[in-house]
């Protein structure tokens, strides 16, 4: 990854130190192609929030399965995902204290967020409006010549 890369993608073992690395990444490319920091903040916690998701739920315990995360930059929008091909868990109606605050946090720190549960895994898609700026209107003109 260099400056100015407009596409993010890394596929890992679901584990909670994986998610935490990714959200360092993900972070770093952030900066790198000149995100907010708002919007970056907001970002990376949702991203961690639906990764650690995955590491807590989507897998059997004792199990390890994949952990995907990718983030693209198009226009005035970044749009990122998280994926896994465990199963979907149903959240609990009566969570308790500690638990159930991930799907309602990713919601409200997303412009879009949608969760889409299948039988081969669980796909969790969330986009935030990005203002367009000289540096970043540059690059965009660049890259397509």
């Amino acid at each position: 990854m260099h400056a100015g890369d407009q596409r993010l993608h890394r596929l890992v073992t679901a584990r909670s130190r994986n998610a935490t690395t990714l959200r360092h990444v993900l972070t770093q490319w952030a900066n790198e192609v000149e995100l907010p920091d708002a919007t970056t903040d907001a970002m990376a916690l949702a991203a961690y929030e639906a990764m650690i998701n995955v590491v807590t739920h989507a897998y059997p315990a004792q199990a390890e399965g994949p952990l995907e995360l990718s983030a693209e930059l198009r226009g005035n929008a970044v749009d990122v995902t998280v994926s896994d091909q465990g199963r979907w868990q149903q959240p609990a109606a009566d969570p308790g204290p500690l638990h159930g605050r991930g799907l309602p946090l990713i919601h409200a720190l997303s412009d879009r967020a949608e969760i889409a549960p299948t039988p081969e895994g669980t796909t969790v898609r969330m986009r935030w409006p990005v203002p367009t700026t000289p540096t970043r209107l540059r690059m965009d003109v660049a890259q397509t010549h």
